[in-house]
C-alpha cells in the first residue's frame, strides 16, 4: 500500500512563489520548458536542420514540450513525436499553465510532491505505469493531478501518453484548419481603414499590405503587390478558406493583378478596398468581371 502523506490546504495557499531550482546534472532528459509555436505548418524535422525529413507540420498555437536545445533547434516532444524544431518560431516558457494529457510514470517509483523541488514534502507515491494528468509545467517539473492531489512529478518520470486535446494533428491535412485561422485573424480587421501603401493596422492598408500583414501573423510571407503576390502559392481553381484571390484592372487598364483579397468561404472574399476592410461577393458585378484567378500558399 502507498504511504500518502496529505497537507492541509492553508499550507498550499500559504506558499510563496517558487522559483527554478537547481535541476540535477545526471537527467539528461529532464525538460526545459513549454514551447508555443508562432507560425503555422512549423515543421517537426528528424534531425536539427532544414534539409532532413518532415515528421509532421505543428499548427500556430500549438503547444511543444521542449527536451533542450540543438544550435538554432530545439529538441521537442510534439505529438508524442519527437525532432527537432526551429528555434525562431517558439516562444519558450519555462513556466506554463498547460494540459498535456495523461503521464505515465516511467521509474518504479516516483514522488509526487508540494511543489516542484526534490526537498519539497512528498504528497504521495506513484508505481511504475500509473498515470497522472498533467496541467502544467514549471522549472523541469510536470504539474499534475492525481486521485484528489495536486503537485508536481519531475519531467524525466513521466511519459506522454495522448496528445494535448488543444493541438492540431501536426499533419499536412492541417492546411484546412490553418485556412480557418486565415480568415479569423483577417476578419479581425474588419472596419481598418484603406490606406493606399497601408500595411499595418497603426497605418491603415491597402489590398496587398492587408493580405501580407494577415498572413505575416501566422509566419507566413507573402510578396509586397498584388501582382507580385500572384506568384506566390500555387494556383487553384476549386477555391478554399484563406486561398488569394486576384483582380486586374481595378484603378488601371493592366492585365497585371492589381486587386487581392482572402477567400473566407460561401463565395465571399475579405479585402482592404475604399471604404476600409471590407467583406464582397465574388458575384458582385465589379469583381466578378475582373476575377483572374487564385493562389493557395498554405
Amino acid at each position: 500500500m502507498r504511504k500518502t502523506i496529505r497537507t492541509a490546504a492553508a499550507a498550499f495557499a500559504a506558499a510563496a512563489t517558487i522559483f527554478c531550482a537547481a535541476l540535477p546534472a545526471a537527467a539528461v532528459e529532464l525538460k526545459t520548458g513549454i514551447g508555443i509555436v508562432e507560425a503555422g505548418g512549423l515543421r517537426l524535422r528528424a534531425q536539427a536542420n532544414t534539409d532532413s525529413d518532415i515528421l509532421a507540420n505543428a499548427g500556430y498555437g500549438d503547444n511543444v514540450v521542449i527536451i533542450r536545445e540543438s544550435g538554432d533547434f530545439y529538441l521537442v516532444d510534439y505529438n508524442l513525436q519527437i525532432g527537432y524544431m526551429s528555434k525562431d518560431y517558439i516562444t519558450f516558457k519555462d513556466r506554463e499553465n498547460v494540459e498535456l494529457g495523461y503521464g505515465r510514470v516511467i521509474e518504479s517509483s516516483v514522488y509526487l510532491r508540494e511543489k516542484p523541488d526534490t526537498s519539497s514534502a512528498s504528497l504521495t507515491q506513484l508505481v511504475y505505469d500509473e498515470k497522472a494528468y498533467i496541467i502544467g509545467f514549471n522549472c523541469g517539473w510536470y504539474k499534475v493531478e492525481y486521485d484528489d492531489l495536486t503537485g508536481y512529478i519531475r519531467s524525466d518520470l513521466l511519459e506522454l501518453t495522448e496528445k494535448p486535446l488543444a493541438n492540431s494533428g501536426g499533419t499536412y491535412a492541417e492546411s484546412v484548419s490553418i485556412g480557418d485561422k486565415i480568415v479569423s485573424t483577417a476578419k479581425s480587421y474588419l472596419g481598418y481603414a484603406y490606406v493606399w501603401g497601408g500595411t499595418s493596422p497603426s497605418s491603415g492598408f491597402d489590398c496587398s499590405g492587408f493580405a501580407r500583414y494577415v498572413f505575416a501573423q501566422l509566419g507566413y510571407s507573402l510578396s509586397r503587390t498584388a501582382a507580385q503576390q500572384l506568384g506566390n502559392g500555387t494556383s487553384v481553381t476549386e477555391l478554399r478558406a484563406g486561398d488569394l484571390v486576384f483582380f486586374n484592372n481595378t484603378y488601371s487598364t493592366s492585365a497585371a493583378a492589381s486587386h487581392v483579397g482572402i477567400y473566407i468561404g460561401n463565395n465571399q472574399f475579405i479585402h482592404a478596398a475604399s471604404g476600409g476592410v471590407k467583406i464582397t461577393d465574388l458575384s458582385d458585378s465589379f469583381y466578378a468581371s475582373r476575377y483572374i484567378g487564385a493562389r493557395r500558399i498554405v
